[in-house]
């Protein structure tokens, strides 16, 4: 009986953190306590408390200490020495922790620090740990002679044979929270060494790297910050971290210019609140409202945080800047209670109100500042509204939605007739239908016939694509017909676009072809280059044409319309045609096209590739997914070609970072679309196991090797022979991981 308990319990010692590994703890505590086996009753009880903490549920952790000291005060010759002292050290961890619950009275923690003092007297251990503990709770009050006291003494007890990294964690971590010029710049110096170290996966670098993000960059030390954030993203990926952590990576991000950088990491905003530990949501949600509010400043307050549909806050970036604004107030004002001062409240309303550090900091090759989204200060709510729908013809979603966060709250029916109708476009749904028809009825109350009637043009397309065919068909014809009547010639060509694309979707290509050539003739008559350029990318779609796809490039550039433009190019590409106007274009650049000539770029890198210069692609790869990202459009394939051309390039910073995003994304596919996709992310890997070995973290490359001999690819032998070279190399005898 006791030896399956002691196998259970190096078998949870061995699994990742999941919920079968702690329910199998959870099973051993009980069966140890039956068996009553005292050194197996204390060690479930510590490695299930520890799981619960990465869990969030501290009112367990609590509980099972208490367990393990009733169990102790009754019977203390039943622990082993080892065990006693580090029961002792995490009751004086578990006492510190409790500032960071304000239901906690001072009374309560004054009254724990006594008695855990004690117990460590009576045991006859020496108070480091005690130290530790004093200083913590003297920083979150504010007692900094008492805390500077405890930190010195804490110093000066430290065993000699302790890592002194993570002596330098908690200096730099207590002389950034005192804040003082001095105390800061010794948060620096001591920072310093640690910050050059390339290695990614060391827990006290992680720690560091978080801590220095931002007084870093307030320093404006910009190179070595972001140099930590790409470590950061390497050394937290796969592992459990702490919502601080999280929080003090997102909230460098929103003050760098980075917010779509900082919604990367808004995953672990899932089921935050539940975490159970107060100071550490409060701390969290400060940081995803500054994110928030700086998404809503850059006008994409009306994107949505995708979550997961079951998720309550996946919702708009502007009811989440809100939510958490209201949360991390909530929280502080109850410190602050427990506390007896504003210092909580004071000092995150001063994060909320913080300006940003610089407009933008590149954080890598590929970063690039957000697209400009919101339009001119001071348009009218007309303007507005008409500057959304021109954003929308130009296929800028993000622009189109950006205007309508401007708009009055309280709009005349007619300009709000409107606003249901581009709402209704930009997120489709279920109401889609109806919405368009309300609209419709209230452009026709007010006099506003030719707006109906190109509302009436997308609702026939909307629902020929809900399956009502000949409905949709004969609901956009007739708008068209009237729109002729009407006599506007945009009005016209934009009418016969949307008559083509639901004939189109009919397979009715001769009628389309008709349509479009109206239409054509409409635009021209009308000098509208943007539908003239977009009706031709449609010919193209049903009669491809090397020729119409050219007109349709130098038409939409005419028109400075880069995001359609870059379809006439792919037009020409699949025609094997993009050649000669890729050189030129290069050559001669046309202005403000930044995302047309990434694109090309791209296709220049493809040739450079295809021709065996690798290494030459790189520049015109990181332009090209640069310019891609701002709107989404980054692929797994060009990150993956990226790896390739950095590692020939000997970047090997960038192929690490080029290579884990490739590999994330290529195990995606595999396990989404194809499994043949696992080669392409095998290989990618290689790559990155091979760079972070040039770079000398050979930890990180060592874990990279392993991940891919213990898989089943082509290159598990080749990953097998390459990390046992590195090991023998190293000295070492197995692998350390």
């Amino acid at each position: 009986m006791e030896s399956e308990l002691w196998f259970s319990l190096r078998e949870a010692q061995a699994m990742e953190h999941t919920e079968a590994r702690t329910a199998l703890l959870e099973d051993t505590v009980g069966r140890a306590d039956r068996a009553d086996v005292p050194r197996l009753m204390y060690l479930s009880r510590r490695l299930l408390a520890d799981a619960y903490r990465v869990d969030g549920r501290w009112e367990q952790v609590y509980r099972l200490l208490r367990e393990c000291l009733e169990g102790y005060d009754r019977r203390p010759a039943r622990f082993a020495p080892a065990d006693e002292i580090d029961l002792l050290h995490w009751y004086a961890w578990l006492v510190e922790c409790m500032v960071d619950f304000p239901d906690y009275s001072i009374d309560d923690i004054r009254e724990a620090q006594h008695a855990v003092e004690h117990r460590f007297t009576t045991a006859g251990l020496d108070w480091h740990e005690i130290y530790a503990g004093r200083r913590g709770v003297a920083a979150h009050f504010g007692d900094w002679a008492v805390a500077d006291r405890a930190y010195f003494q804490w110093r000066a007890t430290a065993p000699t044979d302790q890592d002194d990294r993570w002596l330098h964690v908690t200096g730099i971590d207590h002389f950034l929270a005192r804040g003082d010029d001095e105390s800061l710049a010794r948060a620096h110096a001591l920072a310093a060494p640690m910050l050059a170290d390339p290695t990614v996966s060391d827990d006290s670098l992680v720690q560091v790297r978080c801590l220095m993000l931002l007084p870093l960059a307030r320093a404006g030390a910009w190179y070595e910050a972001t140099m930590a954030y790409r470590r950061l993203r390497r050394g937290m990926e796969g592992e459990f971290h702490s919502l601080e952590q999280h929080g003090l990576v997102i909230e460098f991000c929103a003050l760098t210019g980075n917010a779509a950088a900082g919604v990367d990491w808004l995953a672990s905003m899932r089921g935050f609140e539940e975490r159970q530990r107060p100071f550490a949501t409060m701390e969290y949600a400060t940081a995803v409202a500054v994110l928030a509010d700086a998404l809503v400043r850059e006008g994409r307050g009306d994107t949505a945080l995708d979550l997961g549909a079951d998720d309550p806050n996946s919702v708009p970036f502007h009811v989440v800047a809100r939510r958490m604004r209201r949360l991390a107030l909530d929280l502080a004002d109850r410190f602050d209670r427990r506390n007896g001062d504003s210092r909580q409240s004071d000092r995150v309303r001063a994060r909320l109100a913080a300006s940003p550090l610089t407009d933008f900091l590149p954080l890598g090759p590929t970063s690039r500042p957000a697209l400009p989204m919101l339009p001119s200060p001071g348009l009218s709510d007309e303007a507005l509204l008409d500057r959304a729908h021109w954003h929308d013809l130009r296929c800028e979603p993000d622009e189109a939605r950006a205007c309508l966060t401007g708009l009055s709250d309280d709009l005349p029916e007619h300009l709000d007739a409107r606003l249901v109708e581009l709402r209704a476009k930009f997120f489709q749904s279920a109401d889609t239908e109806p919405a368009l028809r309300r609209a419709a009825e209230v452009h026709r109350r007010y006099g506003d016939e030719r707006r109906a009637l190109l509302n009436q043009c997308w609702l026939g397309l909307w629902i020929a694509h809900d399956g009502r065919t000949e409905e949709g068909v004969m609901v956009t014809a007739d708008a068209v017909a009237r729109l002729r009547d009407l006599g506007d010639d945009s009005d016209c060509a934009w009418g016969e676009h949307w008559l083509a694309h639901v004939l189109i979707g009919q397979g009715r290509h001769a009628e389309a072809l008709e349509a479009l050539s109206r239409g054509r003739q409409h635009a021209s008559a009308a000098g509208d280059l943007l539908a003239l350029g977009t009706l031709l990318i449609l010919e193209g779609v049903i009669r491809p044409s090397a020729a119409t796809a050219r007109a349709a490039l130098e038409t939409l550039i005419a028109a400075g319309v880069p995001e359609k433009a870059l379809e006439a190019v792919e037009q020409l590409r699949n025609l094997d045609a993009h050649e000669p106007v890729l050189d030129r274009l290069l050559a001669d650049p046309p202005r403000n096209a930044d995302r047309l000539l990434g694109h090309l770029r791209y296709l220049r890198a493809c040739a450079l590739i295809d021709a065996g210069r690798v290494a030459d692609a790189v520049d015109d790869l990181n332009e090209a997914i640069g310019q891609a990202a701002q709107r989404g459009g980054d692929t797994a394939e060009q990150w993956y070609q990226l790896v390739h051309a950095a590692h020939a390039a000997g970047r090997h910073e960038d192929a690490v970072d080029a290579g884990l995003r490739a590999a994330n994304r290529l195990d995606h596919l595999r396990d989404t679309e194809d499994a043949a996709w696992a080669d392409s992310a095998d290989r990618a890997r290689y790559l990155v196991a091979d760079s972070y070995r040039r770079l000398g973290d050979y930890r990180a490359a060592l874990r990279e090797y392993r991940r891919l001999a213990d898989g089943h690819g082509a290159l598990s032998a080749s990953a097998f022979l390459a990390g046992t070279a590195l090991l023998e190399e190293l000295g070492f005898s197995e692998w350390p991981i």
